[in-house]
């Protein structure tokens, strides 16, 4: 569509041909002789920068419309350096004969380019082929100023048409196009438009109107250079209203994990030497729903924000996607994406973001056997990418999923893991790969200053996983998994089994003096059974001197195998499973009143017989924890006891794991 009015230039040609052909008439008085014509044409036909051939001219007279014809073959047109410049295998040129005969003026009603190409290296990179060049109009050559009122033209297998006014003396055109339809103008896109105006001279073509482009309604306003010294070739202005769908259809760029909804946009095309493009956009994203769970990025619908972003092409390629300035409210970005064939979403990422004052910067380089990312700054939100990596099935889309394998650094003055909580002074390196994390060392802080350490490395078909932390209560709290825990130590200590596809983690967990405050299930227990220790949950705490849990954490589903704890004043021990994805538990468990039981013991001069006499037992309490996991029925069973054979077996446990602290 672009190169086809600087034809017009050109056809400015032909219609002074037709005038030559008359003065041949003229000078001929009347005698049609095709080897004059073609003589006088080739010999006389000439200016400053061309001059033009014909073969075997012929004149014919249309009695029909009154009119003369003239055919000719091999039609060419030279720069005065004897290049060609077009050539054509027939031209025909329709003469009205009354103004002819009456006032000798030559009115031109059809001009017919038939089979051809045009090269004109200083507009087009490459000739044009043209299957037809269809001019009609009173073409009075003795005015300035020639109004076609209809032209059609295929070029390159496209067919335009219109009506235009040509200005003879200032090389000036303009005119309409009408009912345009072209195929993957841009990329991927097809144009259509029933009306485009359009403005031609020799420096610049200029085109402007409402037009359908790839489905989509949009304003076009473009400008084609045919100077030299200009800094591009094209420039198109358009505005429209797109969605994340019709940027896939265009680029092949696939934004609909992270925006979604309609943009607003204002965008410039640069067409430059060297097949270089460019893309300039403004964007309102007020009706845009935005979410980059990796740096906490979100805005509803309705929020205002704007984005300047700039699209870079080579050889038809997209390349480069640079985002100038993202704003709403308190959130800023800006970000520079190299993409490439071979290193698929992208090659390269470099982004800074600015949430009220807190920045982090992300860097990403993709390689072609393992990526490197870094992340670094105030304040990184891991939650979503927690949450989605240990506790829910892995999605493809997944940030973590689309640069695998990848070494990642992370250090950052904050991280958040949960909804409320999160670590600090971060230092880590971890190695991402098959959807895993295969080597992962941590070091951190928790809010009150104490440690926090995990570590995660290969050992055969498995990978060992360690965590430590001086302070359990605030680690169980900053990972939502127990919110009433305070002080304590803790040792985490399991394998995930690579053989299976599920990788499940088997582990134990040890605490050491932590105090549980505030526990509402554990109050719900000790109400319903009635032991009258539940006013210590609101003050200093119930003490557990040691928990120990057996686990194994498989889709989702956490089975506790084992889970016993005791301290001064209460005991209990509990198994069943907890379905994290649902966010659902099923328990059971019983729990001994220490103070009741200690009194027991101690009134017996021989512990070691009550505790192998089967026929004796203690009163305890079996309970049970159903239903929603933030929010479960609890039931206690009161009649239920406890045989010395199960407090033998209790205490076994804590005797046993005493000893080996003692040898170690």
């Amino acid at each position: 569509m672009k190169e086809i009015f600087k034809t017009f230039i050109s056809l400015l040609i032909l219609i002074i041909i037709s005038a030559l052909v008359y003065l041949a008439w003229i000078v001929n008085k009347g005698g049609f002789s095709s080897q004059y014509l073609e003589k006088f044409i080739n010999d006389r036909f000439k200016s400053e920068n061309f001059y033009t051939s014909i073969k075997d001219p012929k004149i014919t007279f249309d009695k029909k419309k009154i009119r003369i014809i003239i055919d000719g073959n091999d039609f060419n047109i030279f720069s005065n350096d004897s290049k060609k410049l077009s050539n054509f295998e027939n031209l025909k040129v329709y003469i009205n004969f009354l103004p002819l005969i009456k006032e000798r003026k030559l009115v031109t009603n059809k001009l017919e380019l038939i089979k051809g190409s045009i090269t004109m290296p200083s507009v087009f990179k490459k000739p044009l082929e043209v299957n037809s060049i269809i001019l009609e109009g009173n073409l009075d050559t003795t005015k300035e100023e020639i109004k076609i009122d209809n032209f059609s033209t295929s070029i390159n297998n496209d067919f335009y048409q219109g009506f235009a006014k040509l200005n003879l003396s200032d090389s000036k055109a303009e005119g309409v196009l009408t009912n345009l339809s072209r195929k993957k103008i841009f990329h991927n896109l097809d144009l259509d438009s029933n009306r485009l105006d359009f403005e031609v001279n020799k420096e610049e073509f200029n085109i402007e109107g409402q037009s359908n482009l790839g489905g989509v309604e949009v304003y076009l306003k473009g400008k084609k250079n045919y100077k030299n010294t200009s800094n591009f070739i094209s420039k198109y202005n358009l505005s429209a209203n797109i969605t994340e769908k019709d940027i896939k259809e265009a680029f092949n760029l696939n934004i609909s994990p992270y925006a979604e909804g309609v943009i607003n946009l204002n965008a410039t095309y640069f067409i430059f030497e060297n097949n270089k493009e460019l893309i300039k956009t403004s964007n309102n994203l007020k009706e845009t729903i935005i979410n980059v769970p990796a740096i906490n990025l979100t805005k509803d619908k309705d929020v205002e924000a704007n984005a300047d972003i700039d699209f870079n092409f080579k050889n038809s390629i997209l390349k480069e996607i640079k985002i100038i300035k993202y704003k709403h409210e308190n959130h800023e970005l800006d970000s520079l994406i190299k993409l490439s064939k071979e290193f698929k979403p992208y090659k390269s990422l470099d982004l800074n973001y600015k949430k009220n004052d807190k920045k982090i910067s992300v860097k990403i380089e993709r390689n072609k056997d393992i990526n490197k990312l870094d992340i670094s700054g105030d304040y990184f939100d891991f939650s979503e990418t927690l949450k989605q990596t240990f506790f829910e099935e892995q999605k493809d889309d997944s940030f973590l999923v689309k640069i695998q394998p990848v070494n990642i650094n992370l250090n950052a003055n904050e991280i958040s893991v949960s909804e409320e909580k999160s670590i600090f002074n971060v230092s880590s390196v971890l190695k991402y790969e098959n959807k895993l994390f295969k080597n992962v060392k941590l070091d951190a802080k928790l809010d009150n200053s104490k440690t926090f350490n995990l570590t995660i490395k290969p050992n055969e078909n498995s990978r060992e996983l360690v965590i430590n932390s001086d302070d359990a209560g605030s680690f169980l709290k900053t990972f939502n998994i127990n919110k009433s825990g305070k002080e304590g130590e803790f040792v985490l200590h399991g394998f995930y089994d690579d053989t299976k596809t599920n990788h499940p983690l088997n582990a134990n967990v040890t605490i050491r003096d932590m105090r549980l405050i505030k526990a509402p299930t554990l109050a719900k227990i000790l109400n319903l059974a009635s032991i009258g220790i539940v006013s210590a949950l609101s003050g200093e705490g119930i003490l557990i001197n040691k928990l120990k849990s057996e686990f194994t954490l498989e889709d989702g589903i956490l089975d506790l195998k084992k889970y016993e704890a005791y301290g001064p004043d209460v005991g209990f021990s509990n198994q069943g499973l907890i379905y994290l994805r649902k966010k659902e538990i099923d328990l059971e468990g019983a729990i001994i009143p220490m103070v009741t039981l200690n009194k027991i013991i101690g009134s017996i001069p021989v512990l070691g017989k009550i505790l192998t006499n089967e026929r004796k037992g203690i009163w305890s309490f079996v309970y049970t924890i159903t239903g929603d996991l933030d929010e479960p029925e609890v039931k206690v069973n009161p009649i239920k006891t406890i045989t010395p054979g199960f407090i033998q077996k209790f205490f076994s446990v804590f005797k046993n794991d005493e000893k080996e602290e003692e040898k170690n």
